[in-house]
């Protein structure tokens, strides 16, 4: 039976969250939003920011009737279904590997700002993905030490910019604040929600987390306020500095946003902040892909290798397929394609763990008797209807093209499911009639 060690606590909990939030989301995907809402994307991230807890809290209370590794996956098939479990799973498992893809081509973006090189992105990407397979190999302890050291360089590298980003802080560049009416601003949030798809990182990890029905729940809430709270301020400076307009078409709009302030030294800092900060969301990246890929090979959904654990106790094989899919997808669509398709990966995923919320509540809750968690309560459902709400609203503002990529990995999957049933069925049938006898001993007696 395959073991993982508990090792690690409500601090490197948070880091593993923050370590796949603060990304590409802050240093890339914002020139995207900020294109969509304007000077409005400070609300689309503070509407971002409450899908997540809506979602954040629904993963918080199956977190503490669930500890096992897997996150989406494992949620959903305990506490609604096990196709319910598969689905939510392949949709979030993909993704995020999707984001991978994204997130890789992000850091060579920010590698060729610091160098002043013009090397394909790809390159950049494949190493990097290699680069952090491999970390991951070594074991989740090495990767958690690798991990906090880049969030705390990110965080103090956000608040550099914001410090000194004030200092030429014009506000008339936040005069027309809703340039595309409400509809701009809900297409920011459809494309800024990119960057809080990670506060669910830590569930992947059951398994390896010390009291997981405490810690997994205040790792989410903690590393969704601190996130919403840094990207406010860091949008904030960056639309104070450059008009919404030229960040729309930057692929490292905080680096122009503090080319304004013509300082080489800063320029330099933000470029290697957004290196580490990507770096760190290609890290958990693989971290949580591959543990929900084990445990769908420990649960024979996907090959039973998936499901194994090395010497070092990681899950080799599936650390190494998750990293190699995710090499893949950089070379098959656009940015904005992979951006929104992993978008509307995820949400799906999020969507079935909502239901999963709902669906336990109801059959936890006991009108007799004082609830003990907020699941039971009668009021908690109106969480989960909330943030099923939101989510339909994010995913119809997606892009028709990441829809489709989105609608393709769900028909791979569903087909892979109801094959593999169909075929286990079949299976059976053909043991039994081998097994039984090819003449009625009941009839032989008898005569």
């Amino acid at each position: 039976m395959a073991q993982f060690n508990r090792v690690i606590g409500l601090f490197g909990a948070v880091m593993i969250n923050l370590g796949a939030i603060i990304g590409a989301g802050i240093f890339v995907i914002i020139g995207m939003a900020i294109g969509k809402a304007g000077p409005s994307i400070l609300i689309s991230i503070i509407l971002s920011g409450l899908i997540a807890m809506l979602t954040g809290i629904s993963f918080s209370e199956i977190a503490q009737h669930v500890t096992k590794e897997g996150g989406v996956y494992e949620y959903a098939r305990e506490s609604l279904a096990p196709s319910a479990g598969f689905v939510g799973g392949w949709m979030w498992t993909f993704g995020n590997i999707i984001a991978l893809a994204a997130v890789s081509l992000s850091m060579g973006s920010y590698i060729n700002s610091l160098l002043g090189t013009t090397i394909p992105l790809v390159y950049y990407g494949t190493a990097a993905i290699l680069i952090f397979m491999t970390v991951n190999l070594l074991g989740i302890k090495n990767s958690v030490k690798t991990l906090t050291g880049l969030v705390a360089f990110n965080v103090i590298v956000l608040l550099i910019f914001v410090i000194a980003g004030f200092t030429l802080f014009n506000k008339a560049n936040l005069a027309v604040f809703l340039p595309n009416g409400t509809s701009g601003l809900i297409a920011g949030a459809s494309i800024i929600f990119f960057a809080f798809t990670g506060f669910s990182r830590v569930t992947t990890i059951g398994d390896e987390v010390k009291n997981p029905e405490r810690t997994i729940p205040l790792a989410i809430v903690i590393s969704i306020i601190i996130s919403t709270a840094l990207y406010f301020m860091v949008a904030y400076t960056a639309l104070g500095l450059v008009p919404y307009s030229k960040m729309a078409d930057s692929a490292a709009p905080l680096s122009l946003a503090m080319s304004v302030l013509k300082s080489k030294v800063l320029d330099v800092v933000i470029s290697i902040g957004g290196i580490t900060a990507t770096a760190g969301v290609i890290l958990t990246g693989i971290l949580g892909t591959s543990r929900v890929f084990f445990a769908m090979g420990r649960d024979r959904e996907l090959p039973s290798a998936l499901g194994s654990v090395s010497k070092s106790a990681t899950p080799m094989y599936a650390i190494v397929v998750s990293s190699f899919i995710g090499i893949l997808f950089i070379f098959l669509t656009s940015f904005s394609n992979i951006v929104e398709a992993s978008n509307a990966s995820v949400l799906i995923a999020y969507a079935i763990v909502n239901i999963s919320a709902l669906y336990l509540s109801s059959k936890l809750y006991k009108a007799e008797m004082e609830p003990k968690h907020l699941r039971e309560h009668r009021l908690f459902p109106i969480i989960p209807l909330a943030g099923l709400t939101s989510i339909a609203i994010i995913i119809l503002y997606l892009g028709y093209q990441a829809l489709g990529i989105t609608a393709a990995i769900m028909a791979i999957g569903a087909a892979y499911y109801v094959l593999k049933f169909a075929l286990a069925d079949k299976l059976n049938m053909i043991e039994k009639s081998l097994r039984s006898p090819r003449h009625s001993l009941v009839r032989t007696v008898t005569k």
